[in-house]
């Protein structure tokens, strides 16, 4: 279908629009205050770069609005084997810096192919569980599913890079729930994985964690067989847990007990966490005002541009800078979603679906280790950190949503 200026007036989603404009626009304010100047970072001068990093970024946004969706749908499992193919590159040629090799140079700039990798996962899961003869309700088609999202996270776990390699699974798990799977199937997948990280965290944790789970077995009621099978998954990996702390990178391991505990470090492995604390909480109500917050200015917070940039605009915008952060995040994302559910094209609505989880999972993750309540992962916050992989694969993931909206009725 051939789009007008009045198909563009009439469908063109401009609240989420809006909503991703302004996520850059005052990531960039906390970039200009956290680099600016007036601050003893490490790094300055990066919001001018990132002005760069947005043009691009906007420009990959409007590419993917203006090409049909049958061209994204052709390209699906293309953009998923380059993706794959960079990911091999990377760990064979890659360069490396603080202790991981995640980056391609090409001349002064890296790229890290984790970030691209992303969307032509989510192309890929969605032409898969798009096809008409394609069921989650079927073992052998989620194990296909499955097994195109372990493919990149096994090789972004070599890097190593956790905290990216979590996100192809957040991603997994809603796209294959809006294709059918079974609450039952789900909570099979979930367990294992909150089990683990109970017992991480001591006995106590993993005790709730027990009643909980016999407390959701008697309220799914599942048969005997996946009763026996679901109990003794979570036994082994209850018992197996040491074992996979053991192979844990040293620094995956500081972060886990800083996390729950950073006041025992308080000048090595949790001092993120307590700056962090400290700059969004004096903050207060309006905050200290631009470039005036002392965390950020005097290089006390670290990671200002990336990890920790909420913490700044948190530190310098008070409540009401982060209260107007989190509405355009949840907006972005609630657009999205609505996307998905008004749109007659099942590819798309797959798409949508695996988008928002992208930009929501970054953003719980990333404002959670700010305040303390997730553990230290180096996952940006969409549309606000710097980063030019991860502000190009945003735009390009929200060019896709906008173009998709404007062809809803295909």
């Amino acid at each position: 279908m051939a789009l007008t200026g009045r198909h563009i007036r009439e469908l063109f989603d401009w609240p989420l629009a809006l909503s991703a404009v302004g996520l850059v626009a005052v990531g960039w304010i906390g970039l200009l205050s956290a680099t600016g100047e007036t601050a003893a970072s490490r790094v300055q001068g990066l919001a001018t770069v990132q002005l760069v990093w947005v043009a691009l970024a906007f420009t990959a946004a409007a590419l993917a609005v203006w090409l049909p969706l049958r061209f994204w749908y052709g390209i699906s499992y293309v953009a998923y084997g380059v993706g794959v193919v960079l990911l091999v590159l990377t760990l064979v040629h890659g360069a490396r810096g603080m202790g991981a090799q995640r980056w391609l140079a090409l001349g002064p700039v890296h790229l890290q192919p984790s970030e691209f990798g992303k969307i032509g996962l989510i192309l890929a899961l969605s032409r898969f569980l798009s096809h008409q003869r394609v069921s989650m309700t079927r073992l052998s088609h989620l194990l296909v599913a499955l097994l195109i999202t372990l493919v990149p996270v096994a090789l972004i776990r070599e890097q190593p890079d956790l905290g990216t390699a979590m996100v192809y699974g957040a991603i997994f798990l809603p796209m294959v729930y809006w294709g059918g799977l079974k609450n039952l199937h789900l909570f099979a997948i979930i367990a294992p994985v909150v089990n683990a990280v109970c017992a991480f965290a001591g006995w106590i944790p993993w005790t709730a964690f027990c009643l909980a789970f016999v407390g959701l077995l008697f309220l799914l009621r599942p048969s005997l067989t996946w009763t026996v099978l679901l109990v003794v998954i979570n036994l082994t990996v209850g018992i197996i847990t040491p074992a996979i702390w053991d192979r844990l990178q040293p620094f995956q391991q500081r972060r886990i007990e800083t996390f729950f505990s950073p006041e025992k470090d308080p000048l090595g492995a949790g001092y993120q966490i307590i700056q962090s604390q400290v700059a969004i909480g004096s903050g207060g109500t309006w905050g200290k005002g631009f470039q005036q917050g002392s965390q950020t200015q005097l290089a006390f917070l670290p990671e200002t541009h990336t990890d920790f940039i909420f913490a700044v605009l948190g530190e310098e915008f008070g409540f009401v800078g982060a209260l107007v952060i989190l509405s355009l995040l949840f907006v972005l994302v609630w657009r999205i979603i609505r996307m998905a559910l008004v749109g007659n094209n099942a590819f798309a609505s797959f798409v949508c679906i695996g988008v928002a989880s992208m930009i929501a999972f970054h953003s719980v993750v990333n404002i959670g280790m700010t305040v303390g309540l997730m553990p230290v992962t180096g996952l940006p916050l969409p549309l606000v950190s710097y980063g030019g992989s991860a502000l190009l694969t945003d735009g390009l993931a929200l060019g896709l949503v906008l173009g998709f909206g404007l062809r809803r009725h295909e």
